[in-house]
């Protein structure tokens, strides 16, 4: 058996696995650089979509293939190798020669990605005592808020000093820093349970349902959700998933045990952490345009109002840590999705000459309460999944969060274009003289995606609250009420 933690080895676990995990959400810097990657590779503006895809569609669909690995070949090892693997790829990353050869190095990437975030939250919970792991997982979440509300800043200036590349350059050393401490300095690694087997069709089958969905997702949003393009990939999604439900059923040690999703609670859970997730994501889909373009806010300016949203799950994470010793994590999660949809509700009444205090006040309690749901809901659903398989508990929980951003992106896009459409022909048919009708209709369409998002966040919260009574008395039960 591997000797017990010592109290300075387990805080510094958590601090080398934020350090690794953060070249995740550091990704966000890559965004403020695709205007010099599209002029380095002199390619057409639509053509940067697929910097984005290879990247997502790759790390979201390896998430609990490699989670299940964790689990069974240890989750330092697989951690390890993730950072190993992600520091060859930010290098190569810089080097493309050309868009295609930067597109297959954005896809290596992604699989780092997948490695690092799918037994990150293992690494940390299993070095600290259950009891603790509310707490524990509040710093973790705020430790990637941290790194996700640094992304824009850092890449900025980055790449006015130095260029794009710079993006990818900069996450290498931290990436082989939180190896090396992990190595070196971290806890000896857990003992796995001997003769555990790899279910390789069912990673097979879940990583191409994935990527089916996902592709479909984004072909839907650019084409149409009829297109055909769209439906064949849907239809390959759907048949996927069915064979991997059933060899999953059939699995002596399948790769997530469906049958926890039977237990109304955890499914409730799971679905809750999709919609605050779609509703939350609202905020990075439109909010931009609204404050740059309407609110003629400074780049600055927009950029400070924009990170009040992470900046609140920055502060609200070790706090909800701290709250679950004391309240429930059905309570907890119920009030966070209340609090997002009272922040999204605020930012619904937005105008053209919205005080710049409501505009603050709106991002930082959603934000606020989004750190609140988030870290009761990881830490239910950690719980809830044995600590042999926490490798699977955390790659859900990431998961389901790329879901619902993913899912936002998609129809929030198509719901705001349909609502602007509506407007504008309304407007001009009543024909306001000297009213600017685009300007109008975005304003109203933009109000009115922000109701229906605050209605989201306010309906997962009646799913978290009625869980209570839906559960069937057993451990999920206990654990969530």
């Amino acid at each position: 058996m591997a000797a017990a933690p010592t109290p300075y080895s387990r805080w510094l676990t958590l601090g080398s696995v934020g350090l690794g995990v953060a070249i995740g959400p550091l990704d966000s810097a890559v965004n403020i650089a695709f205007p010099a990657i599209t002029a380095a590779f002199s390619i057409p503006l639509p053509d940067i979509q697929w910097v984005i895809i290879c990247y997502a569609l790759t790390y979201a669909s390896l998430l609990l293939v490699f989670g299940r690995l964790g689990d069974i070949v240890g989750h330092r090892r697989v951690f390890v190798f993730g950072l190993s693997w992600s520091v060859i790829s930010f290098v190569l990353c810089g080097m493309a020669p050309t868009f295609g050869w930067f597109l297959l190095f954005r896809g290596l990437q992604g699989v780092g990605t997948a490695l690092v975030l799918s037994c990150g939250p293992a690494l940390v919970t299993l070095a600290f005592s259950e009891e603790e792991r509310g707490k524990i997982l509040g710093l973790y979440n705020m430790l990637f808020a941290i790194a996700h509300a640094l992304g824009p800043l850092t890449g900025g200036l980055l790449v006015t000093r130095w260029g794009w590349s710079a993006v990818y350059y900069f996450r290498a050393p931290l990436a082989l820093l939180s190896a090396i401490l992990l190595l070196i300095l971290g806890p000896p690694a857990t003992r796995v349970k001997d003769g555990q087997r790899f279910d390789i069709p069912g990673a097979i089958a879940l990583t191409f349902t994935l990527v089916s969905f996902l592709l479909g997702f984004n072909r839907a949003q650019h084409l149409g959700w009829l297109s055909g393009s769209a439906l064949l990939l849907y239809g390959l999604a759907c048949g996927s998933l069915a064979f991997f439900v059933w060899h999953e059923t059939h699995s002596a040690e399948p790769v997530i045990d469906l049958g926890l999703f039977r237990q109304a609670a955890f499914s409730i859970a799971n679905i809750a952490h999709i919609l605050a997730n779609a509703a939350s994501f609202t905020i990075f889909l439109v909010v931009p345009f609204y404050l740059l373009n309407y609110y003629r806010a400074s780049t600055t300016a927009g950029g400070f109002l924009l990170a009040l949203s992470p900046l609140g799950v920055v502060v609200a994470s070790p706090v909800s840590g701290w709250l679950l010793s004391r309240f429930s994590a059905r309570n907890l999660s119920t009030f966070g999705l209340l609090t997002i949809a009272a922040g999204l509700g605020g930012i619904s009444l937005w105008r053209e000459d919205t005080a710049l205090l409501l505009i603050a006040g709106s991002l930082g309690v959603q934000g606020c309460g989004l750190g609140l749901f988030l870290v009761a809901n990881m830490n239910f659903v950690m719980g809830v999944i044995p600590r042999t398989q926490q490798g699977v508990a955390g790659s859900l929980t990431v998961l389901t969060r790329t879901i619902g951003v993913v899912g936002c992106a998609t129809v929030g896009a198509l719901t705001i274009d349909l609502l602007r459409l509506h407007y504008i022909i309304r407007l001009q048919a009543t024909a306001i003289p000297g009213a600017d009708s685009d300007v109008q209709a975005f304003v109203l369409a933009f109000q009115w995606l922000f109701r229906g998002a605050a209605v989201v966040a306010a309906v997962a919260a009646g799913f978290m609250w009625s869980s209570r009574f839906a559960s069937r008395p057993g451990r999920v039960h206990s654990a969530f009420s």
